[in-house]
């Protein structure tokens, strides 16, 4: 597999908030973003503990060739215990409901993904010859509002209550995390990122560029994007290629 990654702070942030990781699996890789909860307390301390905390549990107990079930229930783990983890140094330091993260995090293995999400950071399939396809769904309030049908889908991405979390990794003492799996086909790659990244590029933008080189340039191709449509967050990327 080839992997480009970069997480860096933008051009308006004082502070890199997000944290990502990869690791090699022994059938697979695994990678992880986190995205420091903007405008709160220990923003960089909950990316850096959730993210530290997902991949220690996964490294653990990860086994070659585990069914899908299995699977399932050891990225659920690792997210309770992200979730634990941050809660508990939110506690010690008397930042309670003041301290939180997303997490975006993917097993791929060969063609396989096995995707878990807390908040709006993104998974998305990148296609050579078509549109991006987020597979993930935003924990936030316009993406509430929008499955209720008191807005519009192009309501949702400029609405003012998009970056509004609904669900967070460290905000309360146990989180509720999705789960989403997708084999990919040929040539398509998978792209996980922080909202830092899709909120400067529209969808096409992200699909071309995340599809156009080797997944190293191609990575640093869509953070210089990000920055050069003013860099106002954070930006996350993790680009693999199967």
């Amino acid at each position: 597999m080839e992997i480009g990654q970069y997480c860096e702070i933008g051009r308006v942030r004082e502070e890199n908030q997000d944290t990502i990781a990869t690791r090699a699996l022994p059938d697979g890789v695994l990678a992880v973003v986190c995205d420091g909860m903007g405008g709160m307390q220990g923003g960089k301390e909950a990316s850096n503990i959730a993210a530290a905390a997902f991949v220690n549990r996964m490294m653990q107990d990860y086994q070659a060739k585990m069914e899908p079930d299995a699977l399932s229930d050891l990225l659920h783990q690792a997210v309770a215990d992200a979730n634990r983890g941050v809660y508990t140094a939110a506690v010690a330091a008397n930042l309670r409901m003041r301290m939180g993260t997303t997490l975006v995090a993917a097993v791929l293995r060969g063609q396989e993904c096995f995707i878990v999400n807390i908040g709006d950071s993104r998974a998305y399939v990148i296609n050579t010859d078509a549109p991006p396809v987020q597979l993930t769904l935003d924990h936030t309030a316009a993406q509430y509002l929008y499955e209720r049908g008191d807005i519009t889908a192009e309501q949702c991405a400029t609405h003012p209550r998009r970056n509004e979390l609904t669900r967070a990794i460290g905000v309360m003492p146990h989180v509720l995390a999705d789960r989403f799996d997708c084999t990919l086909e040929s040539k398509q790659r998978l792209l996980l990122c922080s909202d830092g990244l899709y909120g400067m590029l529209d969808d096409t933008t992200i699909g071309t560029l995340a599809s156009s080189a080797e997944p190293a340039d191609a990575a640093k191709q869509l953070l210089d994007a990000a920055n050069e449509q003013g860099g106002r967050d954070n930006i996350s990327v993790i680009l693999i290629a199967p």
